[in-house]
């Protein structure tokens, strides 16, 4: 191999002019990518068709060369006209690409839309992308029926077909391709479990994670809900600084609301794009079908059907929360149709932290009104002393030697009482406040009074 055939593109422009296992003329290089290079060609016979051509390197990996055989038999098993057809594959027998395997496409005249963002920018008219998500999501509803899950929905993978009569868009239908990474439901799964497949910036979390047997049709929802975002917005879903951080955030952060990065995105788009991209597929939309008759609606400028179809929008909370923000887009049509009610939704971990917080502030307040019970309670004791002793300054005196017998006196200097103020105000705020309650007894002018019974004897002698 020649130092020419060491980089990609050099390899891949090499090839243009010759000829391929001895049938196909490859006449121009369409594209290139990470995985193979796509060549207008022309048969023997002459008929045309998109070479696309593995990349040596990668084929002789076993399972990547499987994948990319298998593309054929998943885009032709969904059999709808979006769909690419995929007419033949092989692998090379001989030559300078001996071993490599190819498929031959229809070839198709047109762009991707990443194509298209690269010549014209970003962002696209909000009616081009509704249109563009009609067609994709019209391919989806008929490769989820037969079991096809696409995997890797991008911009690069969805073609802007002109045909013989283009749109007003200038194109005449999305085609969707490259099923290569494509799982057949009941079919021989070549992707192992923890092994993230797909474009990290198009990847639903569960995708993302690795998390294999949660990949369903709802995932494909995901993808076109994040294609729909950044040609709205102008931007990603997440942004990250290298893959391995993309990764983790597609994993577990949840997609931004659009309206939050475009605030005059129409209200029913937003709640569109918003479903799709839920953190939880069980939130998303049941199928591609459900998503496709909202997209129509929001294209015909109707209420979106998913307001009278609300089976899937109260099964949890991110759920009601998504059917919520769909009835705010259309308070002024609201649906007929009346609501089911369901079971309550399955508290959260959020829900129970919150919990424990309101024990934890219930159990404070009820130890701080239990110390201002208390604090009130010796207050009033000590109010209730202070009173004993003003009424007793008007009986007569005792002798200053005479211990006191009035037992109004005796709370003030209780040692109960000064336990109580030392639990209460040990280490506080109010610690040097105690000393001084104890020490007023032994200055109280009650002691030195002399009781009315020291009189009383000399009056019976009297008598």
């Amino acid at each position: 191999m020649t130092e020419s055939n060491d980089d990609p593109l050099l390899r891949a422009q090499a090839r243009v002019g010759s000829l391929l296992d001895e049938k196909w003329r490859l006449e121009s290089l369409i594209g290139l990518g990470g995985m193979a290079a796509v060549y207008a060609g022309r048969h023997r016979n002459g008929a045309r068709g998109a070479v696309k051509i593995l990349h040596p390197e990668l084929a002789r990996v076993r399972e990547v060369r499987e994948r990319f055989l298998r593309e054929g038999y998943a885009a032709n098993k969904v059999e709808h006209p979006g769909a690419v057809k995929v007419l033949d594959d092989d692998v090379v027998r001989s030559g300078p690409d001996e071993g490599a395997a190819y498929l031959i496409m229809e070839l198709l005249e047109g762009e991707s839309i990443e194509e298209r963002v690269h010549a014209r920018g970003l962002p696209f008219e909000i009616d081009e992308v509704l249109a563009i998500a009609d067609d994709v999501l019209d391919v989806l509803a008929a490769a989820h029926e037969k079991g096809v899950i696409h995997r890797d929905l991008k911009p690069e993978n969805l073609f802007l077909h002109v045909g013989e009569t283009p749109g007003p868009f200038g194109w005449q239908r999305v085609k969707v391709v490259d099923f290569g990474l494509a799982r057949i439901a009941h079919g021989e799964g070549v992707t192992r479990a923890g092994m993230a497949i797909g474009t990290p910036s198009y990847m639903a979390p569960e995708q993302a994670e690795g998390r294999s047997e949660h990949i369903d049709g709802r995932s494909d929802l995901f993808g076109i809900g994040a294609i729909m975002f950044r040609l709205i917005s102008a931007r990603k879903v997440h942004e990250a600084n290298n893959v391995i951080e993309l990764v983790t955030k597609m994993a577990q952060v949840p997609a931004p609301k659009l309206r939050s990065v475009r605030a005059d995105v129409p209200e029913a788009v937003a709640a569109i794009v918003d479903r799709a991209l839920q953190f939880e597929r069980d939130s998303r939309y049941e199928n591609a079908t459900a998503m496709r008759d909202d997209v129509r609606a929001a294209r015909e400028g109707r209420p979106l059907p998913s307001l009278a179809n609300n089976r899937a929008l109260f099964g949890t909370e991110p759920t009601l929360a998504a059917n919520l923000e769909i009835r705010a887009a259309h308070r002024s049509d609201p649906p007929t149709v009346p609501v089911k009610h369901k079971p309550p939704p399955r508290r959260s971990r959020k829900g129970v932290w919150l919990s424990v917080v309101w024990v934890l502030a219930v159990l404070i307040l009820a130890v701080a009104v239990i110390g201002l019970s208390r604090r009130t309670h010796v207050a009033t004791d000590l109010a209730g002393s202070a009173s004993a002793r003003s009424e007793g300054a008007s009986a007569p005196p005792l002798p200053s030697t005479t211990p006191s017998l009035d037992p109004a006196a005796a709370p003030a200097s209780s040692p109960s009482v000064i336990g109580t103020l030392e639990e209460l105000d040990a280490g506080g705020a109010d610690a040097a406040e105690p000393p001084k309650i104890v020490a007023k007894p032994t200055v109280s002018p009650v002691k030195p009074k002399t009781p009315t019974t020291v009189k009383k004897p000399a009056i019976k002698k009297k008598k």
